[in-house]
C-alpha cells in the first residue's frame, strides 16, 4: 500500500476563525507544509463566499496561485468545494494549466449526489483532479455504498472518500467500508479517509487503514495540532511520525511542529477544539457535532442534560446541524411549567420592606468586600446571591437556575440551613425540604443569547414579587479572558469571545426594560451600568 497525508489546516481548521489567517499566514503555511513533504495540501475553500485577501476562501484559482510557494511544486495543492454549503459553480473554473492548483475535492449529502456526479465531470473536463468526498458515510448501507461506487467507477475520479463526518465510527466501522470499497472499486481510484476525533479515534483509525494490505493508495486527511471545529481531526504531526517510524521516512515532522508555534498555538489560545465529554456524547449519538458546541455554550447543563437532550434529536435531523431545532429542544428541556403562586407569595412576604442586594459572583465581590460588607451592616438588607453560597457575605437566600452549579451549593446549604434555596424549575430534585420553586420560562426573555441569564432571571421574579428597588454587586460583566469574571476560579467557564460583546450588549438591554418599575443600582463596579444607555 502506499500512503500519501493531505493537510487541511487551511480548510478544516479555518471553522474556528472563520478562515481569516491572514496571506502572509496562508502562504507561510503552504511553504512549510510543502518543505515537510505533505503530499497533498489543502488550500482552502473555493467558493463564492469569498471574504478577502485575509482568508483561506477564494473565488477563482488565480487567487489560490497568488499565495502558493513560487518554486517548482513538489506537493499537490487542492481546494475543496461543498455543495450546499460553499458552493462554487463549475461553469465558473478556469481551465487547469499547471499554474495553480492540481485538484478539487469535492463534498456532497445524499440529497446531493446527481449534483455532485455531474458537477465532477464538469471539474474534470476542466482538467483538474476531482476528489469525491460522501458527507457522513456512516449513514451509507453496504447496498448504497456499493451503488456509490458503481458510479465512481464509471465516473474514474482521482479518489473516493471515507469521510467519518460525525466522528463516530470505530475501527471496525471503518475497516468494514474500506473492504466493501476495495473489493468493489477500480484499482486505479485512491481511497481517501478523513477522521474527527469525537471518540479520539482519528489516529488509531488512521493507524488501521494504514495496516490493510492492499495495492490501493490511501490518503489520510490531517491538520496540524488537529485543528478543526468541535473535536478536531488527525493531528498531522502525529500521522507523518508514525508513517516515518512505521512505513517510510519522508517528511520532515520539525517543519510541521513550526506551522503549530509559529501560527497555530496562539490561535488555540482563542479558540477551543479538541475531545471533550459532550463531542463524545454527540459522537455516540451518530449526530452533528455543533450540537454538542451549542449545548456546552450554555454553560448551563450537566453532562446527563446534555446527553438527553442529544438524544432527543431526530434521526433525520442528526447529520445537519439545525440551530433553531437545538434551541428549541434546549428551551423544551429546560421549560418545566409549575404553578409558583404559593413560592411567589413566601418570596414577596420574605422581602416585603426590605432593602434588596443582590450577589452574583464577579471579582468585585472580593475587590470591594469591605464596601459590600459596609452596605450590609448600615442597611441590613435581605441578600440573595446568585448561583453559589458563601458564608462570608451572610445570605439570606439563593437563587439557582444554573444545573451545573446545584451540586457545589447543595453541599454549602446543607451547612448553612439558614440560606433559603429558590429554585428555577429546571432543576430537579432540590432536596432541602423548604425549598421553594418558580416557574422557569416565566423568568426567561426571547433572546436565545441570554434567555436564561440568572441575573436577569432573579431580577424578573423581585419585580413578579412586588420589589421596586434592588442594588446589585457582583454584577461585573463578561471578560474576554478566561478565569476575569468570577471571584472564584471553580467558577469559572469556558469564553466565547465573539459572543462577549453582543451578549454585554443584549444584557444591556434587558435590565432597561427591566428597569422598567423597578429601580436598579449598583453597589460595584460593572460593564452594565450604562445600561440606560442602550436602545
Amino acid at each position: 500500500m502506499s500512503i500519501k497525508v493531505l493537510d487541511c489546516t487551511l480548510r478544516d481548521g479555518g471553522y474556528l476563525n472563520g478562515w481569516s489567517f491572514g496571506k502572509g499566514t496562508i502562504a507561510s503555511i503552504l511553504d512549510k507544509l510543502e518543505r515537510a513533504g505533505l503530499d497533498i495540501i489543502e488550500c482552502g475553500f473555493l467558493t463564492e463566499q469569498q471574504k478577502g485577501d485575509d482568508c483561506s476562501l477564494f473565488d477563482s484559482v488565480a487567487k489560490i496561485k497568488a499565495v502558493l510557494p513560487q518554486r517548482e511544486k513538489r506537493a499537490m495543492y487542492v481546494a475543496m468545494i461543498a455543495i450546499g454549503e460553499m458552493e462554487f459553480d463549475p461553469n465558473k473554473l478556469e481551465p487547469y494549466d499547471g499554474s495553480s492548483i492540481e485538484g478539487i475535492r469535492l463534498t456532497f449529502h445524499k440529497a446531493e449526489i446527481d449534483k455532485a456526479f455531474d458537477w465532477a465531470e464538469r471539474i474534470m473536463a476542466k482538467g483538474y483532479k476531482v476528489f469525491m468526498q460522501p458527507v457522513a458515510s456512516v449513514f451509507y448501507s453496504d447496498m448504497e455504498l456499493l451503488k456509490l461506487v458503481e458510479r465512481i467507477n464509471a465516473l474514474r475520479p482521482y479518489a473516493f472518500y471515507i469521510v467519518d463526518t460525525l466522528g463516530s465510527m470505530y475501527r471496525n466501522d471503518v475497516s468494514h467500508r474500506f473492504y466493501v470499497i476495495d473489493k468493489n472499486m477500480s484499482p486505479q481510484v485512491r481511497l481517501g479517509f478523513h477522521g474527527h476525533n469525537n471518540l479520539q479515534l482519528a489516529f488509531s483509525n488512521a493507524q488501521v487503514l494504514g495496516k490493510i494490505q492492499t495495492k490501493r493508495t490511501l490518503i489520510l486527511d490531517s491538520s496540524v495540532y488537529g485543528m478543526g471545529r468541535g473535536a478536531g481531526n488527525l493531528p498531522t504531526e502525529l500521522i507523518t511520525q508514525y508513517i516515518n517510524k512505521n512505513i517510510v521516512s519522508k517528511y520532515d515532522v520539525t517543519i510541521i511542529m513550526d506551522i503549530y508555534d509559529e501560527h497555530i498555538s496562539h490561535i488555540r489560545k482563542q479558540y477551543e477544539w479538541g475531545y471533550t465529554v459532550p463531542y463524545h456524547i454527540a459522537a455516540a449519538s451518530v449526530c452533528h457535532p455543533n450540537y454538542a458546541t451549542y449545548l456546552i455554550g450554555r454553560q448551563t447543563l450537566t453532562m446527563k442534560d446534555i446527553k438527553q437532550i442529544i438524544q432527543s434529536i431526530p434521526p433525520k435531523s442528526k447529520i445537519l446541524y439545525d440551530k433553531a431545532l437545538i434551541e428549541q429542544l434546549y428551551t423544551q428541556y429546560q421549560s418545566k411549567d409549575i404553578d409558583d403562586g404559593e413560592a411567589i407569595k413566601e418570596i414577596s412576604r420574605m422581602i416585603k420592606d426590605r432593602d434588596l442586594l443582590l450577589l452574583a459572583p464577579g471579582k468585585s465581590l472580593v475587590s470591594e468586600y469591605d464596601k459590600i460588607m459596609d452596605y450590609i451592616k448600615t442597611y441590613k438588607p435581605f441578600v440573595i446571591s446568585v448561583n453559589f453560597i458563601d458564608p462570608r457575605y451572610k445570605m439570606n437566600a439563593c437563587f439557582v437556575s444554573n444545573h451545573k452549579r446545584m451540586d457545589g451549593i447543595m453541599r454549602q446549604q446543607n451547612a448553612l440551613k439558614q440560606v433559603r434555596l429558590i429554585l428555577s424549575s429546571n432543576i430537579p430534585g432540590g432536596s432541602a425540604v423548604d425549598s421553594l420553586y418558580v416557574d422557569y420560562k416565566k423568568y426567561t426573555n426571547d433572546d436565545m443569547l441570554i434567555s436564561d441569564s440568572a441575573g436577569l432571571m432573579l431580577l424578573k421574579l423581585l419585580k413578579q414579587c412586588g420589589a421596586d428597588k434592588v442594588t446589585l454587586a457582583g454584577f461585573d460583566g463578561f471578560a474576554k479572558q478566561y478565569g476575569s469574571d468570577y471571584y472564584m476560579s471553580q467558577l469559572n467557564l469556558s469564553v466565547n469571545e465573539a459572543e462577549v460583546d453582543q451578549k454585554l450588549q443584549s444584557i444591556r438591554r434587558e435590565l432597561g426594560r427591566i428597569s422598567s418599575g423597578l429601580k436598579i443600582a449598583f453597589l460595584t463596579r460593572s460593564l452594565y451600568q450604562d445600561y440606560e444607555k442602550v436602545t
